[in-house]
Order: C-alpha cells, then sequence, then structure tokens
C-alpha cells in the first residue's frame, strides 16, 4: 500500500511510486497461504522526509504478520519482546503507546530506551530518551477479509520495523546517515 501522502512518498511518475512499505506483501501471502498464518516481509523502503540522525530516505523494513485461532494483544507483545531480546541478547526497556496505522486495530507504537544515551536524551531518540523502534497491532478485519481469512475463525497481528535502526541501536552508532555513507574506515568496523 503506497503511502498516499505526498509528504512521505517519492512520486518517479504521475502513476508511480517508489514502495514505501513492505505491508503489501501481507495480503498476498493470506490470499496465497490461507489461515493459520506466519510471515516474515523485508525490503528496501523510500521515504520522502528530511534525514537527521535517526531518518534517512532510504531504509531496509522487516514486517512480520501471525494470523491464528485466539491471537490478542498479549501474544503480540510477548512475540515482539522476544524478537528484541534476541536481536539485542538482552533484556530491552520498552514502552507501548497507542499509535494509528490504517491496517491494524487497536494501533500501537512500541519504542525502546535509547541505547545510546540510555534514556537521558540525545539527538537520535530527540532528547525524549525513546527511540521509536516497532510500530504494530491487531490486524484489522478488513484486512483479514481482503486475504479471504475468516474473520470469525482466525485473528492476528503485524508489526513493523526498520532494521537500519536497530542496527543503530544495537551498535550504538550515532547516526543513521553514516550507515549509507561508503565510508570504509565506518564499514570496516562491523
Amino acid at each position: 500500500h503506497p503511502a498516499r501522502d505526498s509528504q512521505d512518498t517519492f512520486w518517479v511518475t504521475d502513476t508511480k511510486v517508489l514502495r514505501t512499505h513492505t505491508s503489501n506483501i501481507q495480503v498476498r501471502a493470506m490470499r496465497e497461504y490461507g489461515a493459520p498464518l506466519r510471515a516474515i516481509s523485508a525490503g528496501r523502503v523510500f521515504r520522502n522526509e528530511r534525514t537527521d540522525a535517526s531518518h534517512e530516505i532510504s531504509f531496509h523494513q522487516m514486517e512480520g504478520i501471525v494470523i491464528d485461532k485466539n491471537i490478542n494483544v498479549a501474544n503480540m507483545l510477548k512475540i515482539v519482546e522476544y524478537l528484541l531480546e534476541e536481536i539485542f541478547q538482552k533484556k530491552i526497556v520498552y514502552r507501548i503507546r497507542p499509535g494509528f496505522f490504517p491496517f491494524v486495530e487497536p494501533g500501537f507504537e512500541l519504542d525502546i530506551e535509547c541505547t545510546l544515551c540510555k534514556g537521558s536524551g540525545c539527538s537520535v531518540c530527540k532528547q525524549t530518551g525513546w527511540v521509536e523502534t516497532l510500530p504494530c497491532g491487531l490486524v484489522h478485519p478488513e484486512v483479514l477479509k481482503h486475504g479471504n481469512i475468516d474473520t470469525l475463525k482466525y485473528s492476528g497481528f503485524a508489526f513493523g520495523l526498520g532494521l537500519d535502526r536497530l542496527v543503530m541501536m544495537k551498535h550504538k552508532i550515532t547516526d543513521i546517515r553514516l550507515l549509507y555513507s561508503g565510508d570504509l574506515r565506518f564499514l570496516k568496523q562491523f
């Protein structure tokens, strides 16, 4: 689903845009594989936005979807908590707050405590101590219907995350733009 707002979309022509999300793969997976379903989709995406220490115009996105009987918010939180602990190899301090995403209801923003400043505030976390990491929510029944999933029998959750921002937090990189700088001295550290 390309974003409809011209502020965050790169229009190539009047009718073509660069991919802004990997979410469109989810409904294709539902239609092809049905339910129950566990799927991961990943790819490079493009956003027309101002770059700063934690935002770049192109980044790598990964999304996950789980559809099965009796899926709820507790299932979602346990899976994303496990995912973060496996990536960082330790317990991660996180918070969850309401967020609007048109394909989930309810929708949430999952923020992790900034690993660079340990929550005290820096340019990466915009002085808040938190870094937006993982938008998530329960898959809206209309989305399930479009994926030919029986909404009386199945429910699900979905999440997305920017892999580049995760790399920043894991390796304490102070500016996301360094990942795309082409500076071999920087890249050879990893």
